[in-house]
């Protein structure tokens, strides 16, 4: 059976795995469906049509599935689906989807730090790390590996590719390529993620490939797809490099940080 405490409220319907926890004053709503493991603290609230995998953890005053806050919701109950082993802290809002047959889906081993925010039709990877105050808008996909730095806004309909770091206090409005760094309001193109990529056991080969990336898309007066078509025929970068750029800019619609519109400040190659 599961731990409920006598405070908390579990509304009929609801699916809980037998081992799942539920704390004082916590309220799951009658179309939730817990997977095994799941903790959910004092004062936790998840409700909707919220689907949670194994071993996610829920923090005071959390929120899961909410409605979202888009004013064209059209009264459907479209699912939040989130995997295993997710973190959500205090006053984190994860809110389902606006339009009915759409999904927001979170993935697996993501931390969501405190007052964090994601809002209706996002799709964020796993073993991405959402820092404290910091707002994903409406659509945005965030990839695998990816950091979102504490109190900064990412715009609706933005992307952050695997490994992409955007720093403190910043605002995106553009896509952000994988392995790249960006800061600053608006956000401007930094270096890419030498340190990250350490930390993740990238040989100094491919470290290479990527810092040949990063010129080919920044350290000459190329447009984007003269940029991509150099990328392309680099041979020098591993293969694996050069597709996922190719193909996370040939999806790009908002233009890409400091790339479509160059910044008055270059940036750093390291």
């Amino acid at each position: 059976m599961a731990t409920i405490h006598p405070t908390a409220i579990v509304e009929r319907g609801a699916e809980l795995a037998e081992d799942v926890s539920i704390g004082a004053y916590a309220y799951v709503g009658g179309s939730v469906r817990a997977g095994t493991g799941c903790v959910l603290h004092h004062h936790a609230v998840v409700e909707g049509n919220t689907l949670l995998g194994k071993d996610n953890e829920i923090f005071p005053f959390a929120l899961l599935g909410g409605k979202t806050q888009d004013l064209k919701w059209d009264g459907g109950h479209g699912p939040l689906i989130v995997g295993d082993g997710n973190v959500f802290r205090e006053y984190v809002t994860v809110h389902g989807p606006t339009m009915a047959g759409n999904e927001t889906r979170i993935g697996n081993r993501n931390h969501f730090l405190s007052y964090s925010h994601v809002a209706h039709e996002c799709k964020i990877q796993d073993d991405i790390i959402v820092s404290s105050k910091a707002v994903i808008g409406g659509h945005v996909e965030v990839e695998s590996f990816a950091n979102v730095g504490g109190a900064s806004a990412v715009h609706q309909f933005c992307r952050i590719g695997r490994h992409g770091f955007l720093g403190g206090l910043s605002a995106l409005v553009q896509d952000l390529p994988p392995v790249m760094i960006a800061e600053g309001n608006r956000a401007r193109l930094r270096a890419y993620n030498r340190i990250g990529l350490q930390r993740r056991g990238f040989s100094e080969e491919r470290i290479e490939g990527v810092r040949r990336i990063f010129r080919h898309l920044y350290g000459n007066e190329r447009d984007r797809s003269g940029a991509l078509e150099a990328i392309g025929q680099d041979l020098t970068i591993p293969e694996d490099l050069r597709e996922e750029m190719l193909r996370f800019c040939g999806r790009c619609l908002r233009g890409l940080v400091g790339c479509d519109k160059k910044c008055s400040a270059a940036p750093e190659d390291d």
